[in-house]
Order: C-alpha cells, then sequence, then structure tokens
C-alpha cells in the first residue's frame, strides 16, 4: 500500500470526485463502484479515503457556504 496522495493526478481526481460528490451525491457513488469494481484497483482503500477526504472538505466548504448568506429575513429589514 501507498502513503495518502502519493499518487500525483490520480490522487488529485480522487480528492476532486469526492468533493464534487458532497455537492451532487452519485458522483461519490459512481467513485466508490468504480473503485470497488475495478478489478485493475490495487490501493481500493486509500483512493477511497483520499477521496472521502475530499468529500469531508465539500461538507466543511458546504456549511459554510450555508452559514456565510445572509438570512433572507435580514435582507428584507
Amino acid at each position: 500500500m501507498r502513503v495518502l496522495f502519493a499518487d500525483g493526478w490520480n490522487s488529485f481526481w480522487h480528492f476532486v470526485f469526492g468533493f464534487i460528490g458532497a455537492f451532487f451525491a452519485p458522483s461519490l457513488y459512481h467513485f466508490i463502484d468504480y473503485q470497488l469494481f475495478d478489478p485493475y484497483e490495487t490501493n481500493v482503500l486509500i483512493d477511497i479515503l483520499e477521496g472521502l477526504l475530499g468529500f469531508a472538505s465539500g461538507i466543511y466548504v458546504e456549511q459554510g457556504i450555508k452559514h456565510s448568506l445572509v438570512s433572507p429575513k435580514l435582507a428584507t429589514t
């Protein structure tokens, strides 16, 4: 097994697909299915962990966006 984020662009895309999954769930499901059912995949757990780290980052960003927006009630007063 390799260490996290040591696979160059491949690791980058795992993170990105996880990040996108925070906003559009089917992309995360597709990523995990691909990792689990690809017969040539050798680092399944590391790749999924990179994706889940991207997902957690996306959730963090999404929550920050939601909490930083002005409430519609406050905008009208």
